[in-house]
């Protein structure tokens, strides 16, 4: 039933098709001329711009630009999931350490081997002379 549906709409357009066009031969004047010529220009200009447009480097920028806002939002996702579960996890340490009257320590003071370090490193940032910066 839905082929003969479609068949008689095709058979009915084709047959105002032909009607307009034999009006328009006989009267010598187009029917909704100035939307025609529009349409006309506008599909001109669209041949146009698929006869020079190369298509393949245009659709795979896009692509590209696609995969890489999808790539953004994944990420974005993630990390807003990362920090509600951090969230929880920090807010479930303290409720745990309030609970069980665990308090944080004061930091160690730092090791021998770092003060170490440390002295010998200002030691030679001041007998060096100040590298300018090009």
């Amino acid at each position: 039933m839905g082929y003969l549906v479609f068949m008689l709409i095709a058979v009915a357009l084709f047959s105002g098709f032909l009607f307009l066009t034999y009006y328009e031969a006989r009267r010598g004047v187009r029917v909704f001329a100035a939307f025609r010529n529009d349409l006309d220009a506008q599909v001109a200009r669209a041949i146009a711009i698929v006869t020079h447009v190369d298509f393949e480097p245009l659709v795979r920028q896009q692509f590209q630009l696609l995969a890489a806002h999808v790539a953004h939002d994944i990420a974005h996702l993630f990390l807003r999931t990362v920090r509600a579960i951090e969230h929880v996890l920090t807010r479930l340490v303290r409720h745990l350490r309030a609970r069980h009257g665990i308090t944080e320590g004061p930091n160690a003071t730092p090791r021998a081997f770092v003060k170490t370090m440390r002295e010998f490193k200002r030691e030679l940032s001041s007998t060096r002379p100040p590298i300018s910066e090009v």
